[in-house]
């Protein structure tokens, strides 16, 4: 049987399949709760995020993510993220109005959901699922949080899409192939206002995907879902009133591939206007910059630089990610997790 084009381009890209078989994002620290079900009703309000990912513009087939998600708490007594609170003229307010001495508040409790469609080339992903968490008070300041999520995801190769080196191949008459499987993920979470520190296991399902009725399928070394663990951690700096620096991590692992990390640095002033740079070792230099444009509206932008071989054949990558804060009462501007 004739190789095609598109099987010799994964080829070529050999460990980077691999490690993405769940989608990369470069704004991951303003939406956390798409690799962590822990940040489940972590917020004061209903945090509702969409984002979309065109990675590699110009190259053919690369990938392109759209994800909508939304969690909010249930029976939420304290209100420990009025940091970003903000008075007349864009003053912070008090310290001492935001987190007054007493004991801590009762535990309470998040849930979520999650709709995804990422693709790449004559693959595709869909998931659909719903996430819980627990928030359990260590102080008056510092929570740790524990969740889980889980759903199905459909998994489709549209052989249709193939550039074939022989226009007979058989393999064009397997048409469209799809299998549904569920999807798990966990994670913990501890933080108080000014920290973060964060582990997920994502794909926790480990299963062969068959797209055929037979075992003979030159694509199922392709078909295997590795586990995918993520460490975030993140501190608030606050340099002036106005100023603050906004240091993160996050640390990825996927079997077979080596570790890989993202070291980011954003600078926000007054909790409105932010900008940052992040570096993906070994594979992009990203630009970030957002706005906070009142108590209801977040917006985010990034375009990734490639250092990659890829660079010669891409015009680097896209992600925008809209942010919408519903039933926000007390018009916090700033995001707990920046």
């Amino acid at each position: 049987m004739k190789h095609c084009y598109w099987l010799i381009l994964l080829f070529l890209w050999g460990g980077w399949v691999q490690a993405q078989q769940r989608a990369q994002y470069s704004q991951y620290m303003l939406n956390a709760y798409i690799l962590n079900p822990a940040m489940s009703g972590l917020e004061d309000y209903i945090d509702v995020k969409a984002g979309y990912r065109n990675q590699w513009g110009g190259l053919e087939g690369a990938p392109k993510t759209f994800y909508v998600t939304a969690h909010g708490a249930l029976n939420k007594a304290d209100r420990t993220s009025s940091l970003s609170v903000r008075g007349p003229y864009g003053r912070p307010m008090p310290r001492s109005r935001v987190f007054p001495s007493q004991p801590a508040a009762p535990g309470h409790n998040g849930v979520g959901g999650m709709v995804l469609y990422d693709e790449m080339g004559p693959s595709s992903r869909t998931t659909l699922n719903g996430s819980y968490a627990r928030h359990i008070p260590l102080s008056n300041r510092i929570k740790l949080a524990a969740g889980v999520s889980g759903g199905i995801t459909q998994h489709t190769i549209n052989f249709d899409k193939l550039h074939l080196l022989d226009p007979t191949d058989p393999i064009l008459q397997f048409g469209r192939q799809s299998v549904i499987i569920p999807d798990l993920s966990a994670g913990l979470l501890l933080y108080d206002p000014n920290f973060y520190v964060g582990f997920s296991a994502n794909q926790l399902i480990f299963k062969n995907l068959n797209y055929r009725t037979t075992q003979q399928s030159v694509y199922e070394w392709l078909g295997t879902l590795y586990n995918h663990y993520f460490l975030t951690a993140g501190y608030r700096v606050e340099v002036t009133e106005d100023w603050v620096f906004l240091p993160s991590i996050m640390v990825k692992s996927v079997r077979p591939v080596p570790v890989s990390y993202d070291i980011n640095a954003k600078l926000s002033y007054q909790d409105r206007i932010w900008a940052g740079l992040s570096y993906r070792h070994k594979d992009a230099i990203v630009g970030l910059i957002g706005v906070n444009v009142n108590y209801r509206l977040n917006l985010g932008y990034s375009y990734d630089f490639t250092l990659s071989n890829l660079r010669n054949v891409s015009r680097g990558t896209h992600e925008i990610v809209i942010g919408l804060m519903l039933n926000n009462h007390q018009r916090i501007i700033c995001p707990r997790l920046f």
